[in-house]
């Protein structure tokens, strides 16, 4: 029996060989630390999007809150045309009156007219942190303010639903009154300047309360504070979520008491003898609030937007300043707030006293 003679090496060839033990598991920890690092910066930038998205989230928001309160007090006091007179109703007096804002009955809507006078209610109206919550405020915030729109919808009605109600203003000077309000076709037939028989404009009356509330889905009591709407819809009062993540929002009202249409002094609340706030209003009776809120041609409008979902590692030590005596906050939770405000003018009020 022969033997094979091994394989002659052949010069500059290198012997394979397999990872020894060692090398095994250092390849092995620079995977694992290489994996560590990867899953940091994957963890680290998921988080910092999460943020952005909440950031960007709060800041549209707080815009959204601002344009939908600002537009309603923009419309404020239309009822068909811009700006009431007794000129322009052919009525001897105008005067305005300040409903209930719960009310819901034709005859507690604050509407009346004649051809010696007609009443409409005020444009904007507001209640104050310390004001009883009406009945129809579901779930309002502790120490939240209120604030109320009236006006006629832009949008001319073909035909009424029979649940709606309408304001209806007359053109001709043959009408019994110069001003209708009602839900009834058959009650709404004033006419237009031609006296021919041919209908005015009917329009749908439009009442919005705007007030914070502690819970967006409030049956499952999910604790975000929500700007909601109550809106006066079909004869009754209906709640809507607008916009969540809002804590707190204040309200600013510009006062015009010489009648040139410029605010001459801006009050937290018309209703009360604001002579002290407007030391150069002399001579103006705040005596009376349904005036008082009729003579409002601005609001300031200041709205705290918080965070829906909280920030770990973040604690909220700041103040906020809405414009009250008193600044909000510190609230030392893991929401990040932030603060936005605007100038609304009430343009169907302030326009027509502005001189030419």
């Amino acid at each position: 029996m022969s033997r094979r003679p091994y394989p002659r090496r052949i010069a500059g060839q290198t012997i394979q060989r397999g990872l020894s033990l060692v090398e095994l598991m250092i390849g092995m920890t620079i995977g694992l630390i290489m994996l560590a690092a990867l899953g940091s910066l994957y963890v680290a930038t998921s988080k910092a999007r999460r943020e952005f998205n909440q950031t960007s989230d709060q800041i549209e928001n707080g815009r959204y809150a601002l344009d939908m309160i600002s537009r309603d007090v923009e419309m404020g006091g239309f009822y068909g045309r811009a700006g009431l007179s007794p000129s322009v109703l052919n009525s001897t007096v105008i005067d305005y009156s300040l409903p209930d804002l719960c009310a819901t009955a034709q005859a507690n809507m604050g509407f009346s007219s004649s051809t010696a006078s007609t009443t409409v209610p005020v444009a904007v109206a507001g209640l104050p942190t310390t004001a009883t919550t009406p009945t129809c405020l579901p779930n309002r915030l502790a120490n939240t303010e209120i604030l109320t729109v009236r006006y006629a919808s832009s949008t001319p009605t073909a035909t009424p639903s029979g649940t709606e109600f309408y304001v209806q203003l007359s053109n001709c000077r043959l009408d019994p009154k110069p001003l209708a309000y009602d839900s009834a076709s058959t009650a709404l037939v004033l006419q237009t300047k031609a006296c021919d028989g041919t209908l005015a404009d009917k329009r749908k009356y439009v009442v919005r309360t705007y007030y914070i509330a502690d819970c967006d889905d409030c049956t499952a009591g999910d604790g975000i504070p929500t700007l909601k709407v109550a809106e006066f819809v079909n004869g009754a009062i209906q709640v809507t979520s607008l916009v969540s993540g809002i804590q707190d929002v204040h309200y600013s009202y510009g006062v015009d008491t010489d009648g040139n249409g410029a605010p001459d002094c801006y009050v937290d609340d018309a209703s009360v003898d604001n002579t002290a706030a407007c030391p150069n209003s002399t001579g103006y009776s705040w005596t009376t609030p349904a005036r008082n809120w009729s003579n409002v041609t601005a609001v300031r409008i200041n709205v705290l937007a918080r965070n829906v979902d909280f920030t770990a590692g973040w604690k909220d030590t700041r103040t906020y300043d809405l414009g009250r005596a008193t600044v909000d906050g510190p609230y030392n939770d893991r929401y990040k707030r932030h603060v936005y405000g605007t100038l609304a003018r009430v343009w169907n009020i302030a326009g027509m006293r502005e001189a030419p």
